[in-house]
């Protein structure tokens, strides 16, 4: 065993939103063999447990009554390579935007899109995470992870993960703890300039790379979205909601400007963040928690701020969005633990 059980673990700086935070036990997870040992050690003390990866993606209570397993797995190894693609499997523990750099570096093409996301690649696929017209899920091959029920190490393929719009089996299946991911990846580069500020910002470079497209998308998000070491936030604290296509142009009748994305037949997706703007919300604040002023879809952490205090928040933002257009908004961070 190279790490042990701690008792009472400051977490506060372990989560992206700063919120104030303790666990009962902690342990830091670098090895497969200690997977054995936690899963003992949880079921003697019948425990309540979570994996925290880079704390990007999650809400944390004030007390965490149980086991926090901080993923530090880590490693990138290719897999396979065939002639116009690679395997390249990625351990958990793993910075995720390091990872999309080292794929590029390598000219292993495909995750640009997702650059400067922040969180570990143990995350991408329980998340499925996604931007400017991209999502993790495409590009992996297989998910590995270790079976908390039966102690044992298996592999899901792609469609056994059953990925879908920031979702995966792993968000219901909570027993599965990811160790490794495997990516599929193009050895030639098909730049992915679907998303219209990404577009722009191409037009303006002669014969542009994969890696000039990475530069576009972190010179997009850092003008957009807060950087959580200086503002503490999560991203995007609300799914874009998926909606009929009727309700969407009952509505865009009252607002012209709606922008509408089709995703189906019947169904199309609106921002969420373009709803909570439009409400005039764009940089409120009530308390220690507010709406970030350049993005109305991040909410952030003026200090002190605790789960109880986000939820509350989100809950008002929530309420004024489904009386002025009747639509539920769904929040996107994992929520961990009860409310206190």
């Amino acid at each position: 065993m190279k790490n042990t059980i701690k008792q009472n673990q400051n977490l506060t700086e372990l989560n992206t939103l700063k919120l104030k935070s303790q666990a009962s036990f902690f342990i830091k997870l670098t090895d497969l063999s200690e997977l054995t040992f936690i899963r003992n050690y949880i079921k003697d003390k019948s425990c309540n447990y979570f994996v925290l990866g880079g704390g990007s993606n999650l809400i944390i209570p004030e007390r965490y009554e149980g086991l926090v397993i901080h993923n530090r797995l880590m490693g990138i190894n290719k897999i396979k390579e065939e002639s116009d693609y690679v395997i390249v499997e990625c351990q958990a523990g793993e910075n995720w935007d390091n990872f999309v750099l080292h794929t590029l570096k390598n000219r292993w093409f495909g995750l640009e899109n997702l650059s400067l996301i922040p969180g570990t690649v143990g995350a991408a696929p329980i998340q499925n995470i996604g931007a400017y017209g991209a999502e993790s899920g495409e590009f992996i091959e297989y998910v590995r992870i270790f079976d908390m029920l039966d102690g044992e190490f298996k592999e899901l393929s792609k469609d056994e993960c059953s990925f879908s719009y920031r979702n995966s089996i792993f968000k219901a299946s909570l027993n599965y703890i990811v160790t490794a991911v495997g990516f599929k990846l193009l050895k030639n580069s098909k730049l992915n300039t679907s998303y219209k500020d990404i577009a722009l910002c191409m037009q303006k470079i002669l014969n542009p790379t994969s890696l000039d497209l990475r530069d576009c998308v972190i010179d997009i998000r850092r003008k957009k979205l807060p950087d959580p070491n200086f503002i503490p936030n999560v991203g995007s604290f609300f799914q874009n909601p998926i909606i009929l296509e009727e309700h969407a142009y009952k509505l865009k009748e009252q607002y012209s400007d709606l922008p509408i994305y089709k995703v189906s037949e019947r169904a199309v997706k609106i921002s969420a963040g373009w709803l909570i703007e439009k409400l005039g919300l764009k940089g409120y604040k009530d308390g220690n928690i507010g709406i970030y002023e350049k993005q109305a879809l991040v909410l952030v952490n003026h200090g002190g701020a605790t789960m109880k205090d986000i939820l509350t928040f989100a809950r008002k933002i929530k309420e004024q969005v489904k009386l002025a257009y009747n639509i539920d908004l769904v929040i996107e961070p994992v929520i961990k633990g009860a409310i206190n």
